[in-house]
């Protein structure tokens, strides 16, 4: 029987798996499993059980009519007797707990701003917690209870908004000591500094933890590790970082500690690597220096819902970390020695490990993603990383449905001999004669990377009768630390080369495209570079810029990373002494260039790339007759294509793909 085509709605109708954890002994795993709530235009998440065999069972559940529940961070208990869990079910996360083997769901903790994140002790009698605030003093909710409200800013902080989260406050995050039975808490972190990410040592006598105590702690971010015994109460830097640092994992015979990072400074891109540090000595070893490719999965969809952080996994003898990392458009596993040498992949190409945790040297259990699945939770064969057993099938029913376009994967050299990856979608019910209209898509980033995963919005625009084209230009990530980092200072310089080479690769070899029906669409830097190809090129006959930058040097103040993220991607590009720089970087500056209609989508709490680019570029274009019009999105965010409100997210994909088909033939 006939597939169908894929429609907005069906985004509604996927179910997202991810963090899958191993209990101890090995015999189970704990994933959480996100749904799509139509009436309530949201998400949900519950915990589920499988049994390592295809045997699965929900294992929490708790229905609100104030809000959607979220069940997430599953973490068994070093006994295995019991599974933690953070929970929104009293309006706030909370930890909670309950028994391995079922049964009802018990609140921990009583945190009024509610709990960040939480890991057990070794004994399992202690849980350390991250907070926002402090325990003992009043916070702003009650200081509202108490006082006449207002609702007057008062703005101290350089880094003083973020995306997704809105104005901070001056509450600063720091790690607790939650004891079990008592109920108690006990502060471990001080100062007006943030501090997360806390770990146990193997024996449960000292807690380990990221954070800064530089006095320049918001222009300059360098965080540092920090180790704390807890009998003395004494608190001593382990290591002074010169760049990110994520994920710390201590080896299992308290040697070693893992981390994600690099040493080149906060405003610095390029390749994670391993970090390793000697808790005895301090000494700093980048494992996967001569590794080319960064950690952590970085390919982007907008058909994914794993609420897992990135992890670094010891095995048992302490000889070996696995971890993930993204090569050219997948983020396969991998294994690195303590000698720096890295294995071959452990799991299969065509395909992304979005999650993962490890059973044995020689088994894995992770969520793979594939241009046809979300992610579903497999059993990855170490020795073997096509040999792959499914767990669960949670959208086979719907998959089954949905006629769903197979990538074609290609390879092109750019104006400088340069070569670039790319793909392309035919177009549903394809038929060789015929010609059909082509969307160039552009990812966000820019150091981020398309590749294979399942892109309902691409699969969309092909079920709608386009082909759909997307590459990975430089400064994306895959390709090594000099392709990232060739972007630096040259935005719409050599990136805008390799996308319009590879439109001029895929109008040579792939003879069903119609040259005179292109289109462009991008979000984020792929908004910026839309605004910059309409700017220097009329050959396309519509184009959707989406959560875009126009003007950088608005953008400098007005973005929540703007104020160092214009300098470091433009090469040091001064405020105030490179004004005519950055002007010249601005596609507003030459918008009396622009002859395509031109759609705007834009979130109106966007914080990241601001409402006020959208404003300009619309305003500047209208003023001069081009055909445009501006949708806003109220209440979303910058990661409205991701995880927006559902409803939110269908309509602006009707907005999109509608401006696209009112101009074909």
């Amino acid at each position: 029987m006939t597939k169908r085509p894929i429609t907005a709605v069906d985004l509604c109708k996927f179910k997202f798996v991810g963090d899958p954890q191993l209990s101890p002994n090995k015999d189970k795993i704990a994933y959480v499993l996100t749904h799509v709530d139509e009436e309530k235009d949201g998400y949900y998440s519950y915990i589920h059980i499988n049994s390592l065999k295809g045997d699965d069972t929900q294992f929490t559940s708790h229905y609100s009519e104030e809000h959607l529940v979220r069940d997430t961070s599953p973490i068994w208990s070093p006994d295995g007797k019991s599974l933690a869990f953070l929970s929104n079910r009293t309006g706030v996360n909370q930890v909670w707990l309950i028994a391995s083997n079922g049964g009802e769901a018990r609140q921990l903790t009583t945190v009024e701003q509610g709990v960040r994140e939480f890991i057990w002790s070794p004994d399992g009698n202690q849980l350390s917690l991250t907070i926002k605030g402090e325990l003992n003093h009043t916070t702003v909710k009650q200081k509202e209870k108490t006082e006449a409200k207002s609702d007057v800013k008062i703005i101290t902080r350089l880094r003083y908004k973020m995306d997704g989260v809105g104005i901070l406050n001056e509450e600063r995050k720091h790690i607790y000591l939650f004891d079990i039975q008592t109920k108690s808490y006990t502060k471990i972190t001080e100062g007006e500094h943030d501090f997360s990410q806390p770990r146990f040592s193997p024996d449960g006598q000292s807690l380990f933890y990221i954070g800064t105590k530089t006095e320049d702690k918001e222009w300059g971010y360098l965080p540092a590790i920090w180790k704390y015994d807890i009998a003395s109460k004494e608190e001593k830097l382990l290591y002074q970082g010169n760049g990110n640092l994520n994920a710390p994992s201590l080896s299992p015979d308290g040697k070693w500690l893992a981390i994600a990072g690099h040493t080149r400074g906060e405003r610095k891109q390029g390749n994670t690597n391993i970090l390793l540090i000697a808790l005895e000595t301090g000494k700093l070893t980048n494992l996967t220096e001569s590794f080319d490719y960064t950690v952590g999965n970085l390919i982007g969809v907008d058909a994914r819902y794993d609420t897992a952080e990135l992890r670094l996994i010891w095995d048992s003898s302490s000889s070996h970390i696995f971890f993930s990392a993204t090569v050219g458009g997948d983020c396969q596993l991998f294994k690195v020695n303590l000698d720096g040498e890295v294995s071959v992949a452990l799991s299969p190409s065509v395909a992304s490990v979005t999650s993962y945790d490890i059973i044995t040297t020689e088994q894995a259990v992770a969520v793979l993603a594939t241009p046809f699945s979300t992610g579903d939770l497999v059993t990855l064969d170490l020795n073997n990383a096509n040999q792959i057993e499914p767990l669960t099938k949670w959208n086979e029913e719907l998959y089954n449905e949905i006629h769903l376009s197979t990538p074609e994967n290609f390879h092109y050299k750019s104006m400088d001999g340069s070569e670039i990856e790319g793909w392309i979608l035919k177009p549903y019910d394809y038929q060789k004669e015929q010609k059909y209209p082509l969307i160039l898509q552009i990812h966000g980033g820019p150091a981020t990377a398309y590749g294979n995963g399942l892109h309902h919005e691409m699969q969309l625009m092909a079920a709608k009768g386009y082909a759909v084209l997307y590459t990975n230009p430089r400064g994306s990530h895959g390709y090594g630390h000099d392709f990232v980092n060739a972007v630096i200072g040259d935005y719409g310089g050599m990136d805008y080369e390799d996308i319009m080479a590879g439109l001029n690769y895929a109008l040579e070899h792939y003879k069903y495209i119609d040259h005179e029906q292109l289109f462009v669409t991008g979000g984020s830097y792929g908004g910026y570079m839309t605004n910059v190809i309409v700017t220097r090129t009329n050959r396309f006959k519509a184009a959707v810029t989406q959560r875009s930058i126009c003007n950088w040097h608005s953008f400098y103040g007005t973005s929540d990373i703007g104020f160092y993220f214009t300098e470091w991607q433009h090469g040091h590009a001064d405020l105030w002494n490179d004004f005519e720089k950055l002007i010249k970087l601005s596609p507003l500056h030459y918008a009396r260039n622009v002859k395509t209609p031109i759609l705007i989508l834009h979130s109106e709490q966007d914080l990241r790339c601001p409402m006020e680019q959208a404003e300009q570029w619309y305003i500047a274009l209208k003023r001069l007759g081009v055909e445009t019009k501006l949708i806003r999105f109220p209440d979303e965010n910058h990661e409205l294509s991701r995880s927006g409100k559902p409803q939110h997210r269908i309509e602006r994909l009707e907005h999109l793909i509608g401006w696209f088909d009112d101009r074909r033939k």
